[in-house]
């Protein structure tokens, strides 16, 4: 069995233990701008981020996030760059431990550190996946009961094989049900 097939299933065996235990959920979507480094020039993309957030069962985190991310070179995006075949871009599945603090009665700040795995697409011969860390930073405000606006701030650091590393920087939208 290949190391994406078992890391997939442990993924989704954790989920589904996590996802019976928890009474508060959250899923969120997220776009922004960032960057994209690796054995390469670092690079401007355009990038999304989908999460689902609950309450840890674990009493060290206030949270627990599982987070989706997919960036692509900015160029790939702007009118009349049809000059390229390969436009790099990376996708990224991961987990992260947050922790939450209000400011006052609106507004809050979260951070989290977690693990991800990323699969680099940097150029159009390479298609590894790598394993690394995950910083997560955000200022958000009620918006009403159910949904939240934030700014956040991701920032993942792999350790093995490619050793890329990307900043995302983007405005989250999250419902609470």
């Amino acid at each position: 069995m290949s190391m994406k097939k078992i890391f997939l299933l442990f993924f989704l065996f954790n989920i589904s233990i996590l996802f019976s235990q928890s009474k508060s959920n959250l899923v969120g979507s997220g776009f922004g701008l960032g960057t994209y480094i690796g054995n390469f020039p670092s690079q401007t993309t355009l990038g999304t981020k989908l999460l689902y957030e609950m309450n840890s069962p674990f009493s060290f985190f206030d949270k627990i996030q599982f987070h989706f991310s997919a960036a692509q070179k900015v160029e790939k995006f702007l009118p009349g760059s049809y000059n390229y075949d390969h436009y790099s871009y990376f996708l990224s599945l991961g987990t992260s431990g947050l922790f939450r603090q209000f400011l006052n009665e609106n507004f809050y700040f979260q951070e989290g550190l977690g693990i991800i795995y990323l699969n680099d697409r940097s150029f159009d011969d390479i298609d590894i996946w790598n394993f690394g860390a995950i910083l997560n930073l955000l200022v958000g405000t009620e918006i009403n009961k159910n949904i939240d606006l934030s700014l956040h701030l991701d920032y993942g650091l792999t350790f093995n094989n490619t050793n890329v590393s990307y900043t995302l920087i983007m405005i989250l939208v999250s419902y609470k049900f």
